[in-house]
């Protein structure tokens, strides 16, 4: 009998320890995983792309992000505000460089600056083949308004691009920043280069240019350029607005598209 017990008793400490080895190996606590999920990275947007890419970028729609800061000091503009401030005869009578004839049935705004990279591509690759397309042909015109945001040098070229517009020379002026395009406020857009830009164009009055610029007499022009495009929520550029005529169907493009999407966009509204 004595024997028995000391048996079942030995099945039963046996037993003991085989489930606390058990419960050791199994329980949650020895196999708790540390930080079991990591923390996922935010993708990288855009905006991001484009601040870290060149002149070579293949993103078809890079743009030159304007930083939260300066996005927020700005209220946004109700929608009948938005209109008339974007119809094109109100931005051709504030003085807006115009491209093309006023009385073409489609209406590009380019909203740029001449520090940005990606203003540069469409300037050079884009550009062009709209002009050809639609503008020369009487389908369509094209309004500049300043969208300054890489800092000092971009408000100088801005004010320089104005005091051209003064004498219709705008579009040369445009066209030889682009060529001569630095990098961002290295001095290559000071006002002595400006100067030196615009006596290379044929006909301009160099005395009325340089007098221009350096009274800063656009300046109060450039600043509302830029509360303009801010007021309308645009987050970077180039942006474009394109539209018809009377400011209806209006379509917005963030960053240097291609070509053959601006084409889209101009042969639906023509057909429509």
């Amino acid at each position: 009998m004595m024997t028995k017990f000391i048996v079942l008793l030995c099945g039963v400490a046996a037993l003991t320890t085989s489930l606390g080895f058990t419960y050791f190996f199994l329980s949650p606590s020895h196999f708790e995983i540390k930080n079991p999920i990591g923390k996922a990275n935010a993708q990288e947007t855009p905006g991001e792309r484009a601040q870290e890419g060149n002149k070579t970028s293949t993103v078809q729609n890079g743009f030159s992000p304007i930083s939260p800061g300066v996005s927020g000091q700005v209220p946004k503009q109700p929608g009948n505000i938005v209109n008339l401030n974007l119809l094109p005869q109100s931005l051709r009578k504030t003085g807006s460089p115009l491209l093309g004839s006023a009385s073409a049935p489609i209406t590009i705004v380019e909203f740029g600056d001449f520090q940005c990279k990606f203003c540069d591509r469409f300037a050079k690759e884009t550009e062009p083949m709209v002009n050809a397309t639609y503008i020369q042909t009487g389908k369509a015109n094209m309004i500049f308004k300043n969208f300054v945001t890489h800092g000092p040098d971009s408000i100088t070229a801005a004010m320089g691009a104005l005091c051209a517009n003064d004498q219709g020379k705008f579009w040369n002026f445009y066209e030889i920043l682009y060529k001569n395009q630095g990098e961002e406020n290295s001095g290559w857009a000071n006002a002595n280069n400006m100067k030196k830009f615009a006596s290379s164009i044929p006909g301009i009055n160099t005395q009325e240019f340089n007098s221009c610029l350096d009274s800063n007499k656009h300046k109060p022009v450039v600043d509302s350029d830029n509360v303009l495009a801010i007021s309308l929520g645009f987050q970077g550029t180039p942006t474009f607005v394109i539209e018809k005529k009377d400011g209806s169907s209006k379509d917005t493009l963030l960053g240097a598209y291609p070509f053959p999407s601006f084409q889209a966009i101009i042969d639906k509204k023509l057909s429509s």
